[in-house]
């Protein structure tokens, strides 16, 4: 099904899980996912009627995103740099003002090489600032860790909380708050008016990082 909202056309899929109340998806490539209750007591076309305002406003906030992870750049706590693939004997990466030098020896892949990196970086950041918001909040994960997320990050109910491996490329105010969602969702596993409570606790503003992420994919 196409929806057109603007000039832009959005690619809607329906999809029927067993939910108490129907929500709606889009992605920065403009693909919209309709989720409703296998009960099918609400009607595709109803809400979308009813989701028109957030579905243009959505739709303005994707045209000014920002793809932290493309073709010859990426961010870097918040920068954008342009990679450059240099020939070497002796590996490394190097960051300069406006470049990440990535010297390479052999046949392993520019984009994997940075992609290890990134990750590398990430789990040093989260790893610390995860201790340093633990004690704050007395909250202790059993383990801290980076995976391959399409989220920012994510939180079991064993208390493991794992983080997108290419968190780093955020804002560190960002990844910052990403930090500490993850760890208050260890006291509460929603996001209920208890959970913002608490992260109000640490991060008063959490509102605007909330918004502000919405600007940002991979």
């Amino acid at each position: 099904m196409l929806l057109k909202i603007g000039n832009k056309e959005i690619t809607c899929k329906i999809e029927y899980k067993k939910i108490r109340h129907a929500y709606l998806r889009i992605t920065p490539d403009y693909h919209l996912d309709i989720i409703l209750p296998d009960s099918r007591r609400v009607n595709a076309e109803t809400l979308l009627k009813e989701k028109q305002n957030w579905l243009r406003r959505r739709v303005r906030e994707l045209e000014n995103s920002i793809n932290l992870f493309e073709g010859n750049t990426v961010y870097y706590k918040g920068r954008k740099y342009e990679v450059q693939e240099i020939k070497a004997k002796n590996p490394r990466i190097e960051l300069s003002e406006y470049f990440i030098k990535i010297y390479k020896f052999g046949k392993r892949k520019t984009e994997n090489i940075l992609r290890e990196f990134l990750a590398d970086e990430t789990l040093e950041y989260v790893s610390k600032k995860a201790e340093e918001f633990s004690e704050r909040l007395n909250l202790f994960p059993k383990l801290v860790s980076v995976k391959n997320l399409k989220s920012f990050g994510h939180c079991t109910r064993d208390k493991k909380i794992f983080f997108n491996s290419k968190l780093i490329c955020l804002p560190i105010r960002l990844v910052d708050y990403v930090v500490c969602h993850e760890l208050v969702h260890l006291r509460h596993f929603n996001h209920s008016k208890e959970f913002k409570l608490e992260l109000a606790k640490i991060l008063p503003n959490y509102k605007e990082f909330e918004r502000e992420l919405k600007r940002y994919y991979w």
